[in-house]
């Protein structure tokens, strides 16, 4: 199974903001799954990419990794919200500001609409759309991961990572990097993206492609 595939025996849908989606690190004798940042497999560290530009982080080996290895395993703490719950999710988990509710009540004005949101509001939603993707295979389902440490890896054109696992070995102290133009880019998500000012993976691929 691919890195990037769902378990939809394993892990629950998050399609509703009533679900639980508590991070599940331990298993059932309270072992620990996880030797590292959620929900990577080998110890790794988050640091600062001040060549990618100001506040972007990376995820950065801190052991050597063999190639052709799964370094990281899906979990619950990667929602999976469908379009169409999009906007109820983004009202009821990322705004912080909440006066902004009453000014869009659908899914057409939250990606269309010329009201603008608060600042703080842009913000997060901002940083939710830039840390999150969607699947090539599961066009329909944007899917977030807000305190799984994957959500730092960074585009490269020339990764050492990919969807089934690394590609060369890793050395210790080296950023973990993928192709984001792996990533699915569905119209939908080119205009909710393009309403907050953010690129979509593919686009960020492609703009790296042209420097």
């Amino acid at each position: 199974m691919s890195l990037f595939e769902r378990d939809p025996d394993s892990l629950q849908s998050s399609t509703t903001p009533s679900v639980d989606n508590t991070p599940q690190d331990y298993d059932e004798d309270d072992t620990l799954l996880f030797p590292t940042l959620p929900a990577f497999l080998f110890p790794v560290e988050i640091r600062e990419t001040p060549s990618i530009g100001p506040d972007h982080k990376g995820v950065f080996a801190l052991v050597d990794i063999p190639s052709d290895t799964k370094f990281w395993k899906w979990t619950n703490r990667v929602h999976q919200i469908h379009k169409d719950e999009l906007h109820h999710y983004i009202q009821q988990n990322i705004m912080i500001d909440k006066e902004d509710f009453e000014q869009q009540s659908s899914d057409d004005e939250l990606i269309n609409s010329t009201i603008e949101v608060s600042s703080s509001n842009k913000e997060a939603i901002q940083v939710f759309l830039r840390q999150g993707f969607v699947l090539p295979n599961d066009p329909d389902v944007f899917c977030s991961n807000p305190t799984d440490a994957g959500r730092f890896m960074n585009h490269s054109p020339t990764p050492n990572c990919g969807p089934d696992g690394t590609l060369r070995r890793i050395k210790a102290g080296e950023e973990l990097t993928m192709d984001y133009s792996f990533h699915g880019n569905p119209q939908w998500y080119r205009d909710i993206c393009a309403r907050y000012g953010v690129l979509t993976e593919r686009q960020v691929a492609e703009l790296v492609a042209r420097d």
